[in-house]
């Protein structure tokens, strides 16, 4: 009974000598003690003969506040896995302040103002377009094309309106897509036109060929006529004309031969 009496009594005690203490003075071995300054933390404690003894945070520690700790807190570490990078360094009076990495937005807040986890800015794919950037605070926005639009590639900022086929002369082969600009072809009419006009092209050109060889060779037929005319014509006249001169020339040779002839005819007999 008696100890228990103590022990509340020595509580008690405590907790007077705590309230009792400035907001400057931490409370040890039974007495009032200055706390250390931002930056550091305590060396050796205040005793009746001294005062307290601080010593400056070591590389990777910290302190923001007036203390009677005997260590340092730890820095804040930005850890890339989660989506961070540091923002702020840290200092010996304050921890380090992380933000999220390029590319990532700030999906979790911390107690001092920086950032717990970072996650990826959202990709707009084909079919879609951005509708407000990604930044550090808010993650990126899409919407899908308009009827009647189209994008092919990630991240497009505006659509394009599809290929109208009227205006070039055409007509829509394929339907488009929210990804596929509309496909077009040319019209019947167009086809046929330009079918039978190449086929008049080709008959002209036949036509005219044909019409150049026949009348080469009407030419040449009708020269070779004439040529034959011309050298039958007096060929013919000719003979009948030569016939009893080469028979007289036979003649007058025969009798001029035949008295040379004569006496060997006469020796051989």
């Amino acid at each position: 009974m008696l100890s228990s009496f103590l022990m509340i009594l020595f509580f008690v005690n405590i907790k007077t000598a705590v309230r009792s203490c400035a907001p400057s003075e931490f409370f040890v071995d039974g007495q009032c003690c200055f706390m250390c300054s931002p930056g550091s933390s305590v060396f050796r404690a205040c005793t009746q003969d001294s005062i307290t003894s601080c010593i400056p945070c070591t590389r990777g520690t910290y302190t923001e506040e007036p203390n009677g700790l005997l260590k340092c807190f730890p820095c804040k570490n930005c850890d890339q896995a989660v989506g961070l990078a540091v923002l702020h360094k840290c200092q010996l009076q304050k921890n380090t302040i992380c933000g999220p990495l390029n590319g990532y937005f700030c999906s979790g807040k911390a107690r001092d103002g920086g950032c717990d986890k970072g996650q990826k800015h959202t990709v707009c794919r084909a079919g879609e377009r951005v509708k407000s950037q990604g930044s550090a605070e808010s993650d990126t926005r899409c919407e899908g094309c308009p009827e009647g639009t189209f994008s092919t590639k990630d991240m497009s900022l505006n659509c394009t309106p599809w290929t109208d086929c009227a205006l070039n002369g055409k007509v829509k082969h394929t339907e488009g897509s929210s990804t596929a600009d509309v496909q077009c072809q040319k019209t019947s009419v167009g086809l046929i036109v330009g079918l039978t006009v190449g086929l008049l092209c080709v008959c002209l050109v036949a036509g005219v060929f044909i019409y150049l060889k026949n009348k080469g060779t009407f030419s040449r037929n009708q020269s070779s006529e004439t040529g034959d005319k011309e050298t039958e014509g007096p060929d013919l006249p000719i003979q009948e004309s030569m016939l009893p001169a080469s028979n007289n020339a036979n003649h007058r040779l025969k009798a001029a031969v035949t008295p040379c002839l004569q006496p060997s005819l006469t020796s051989k007999r």
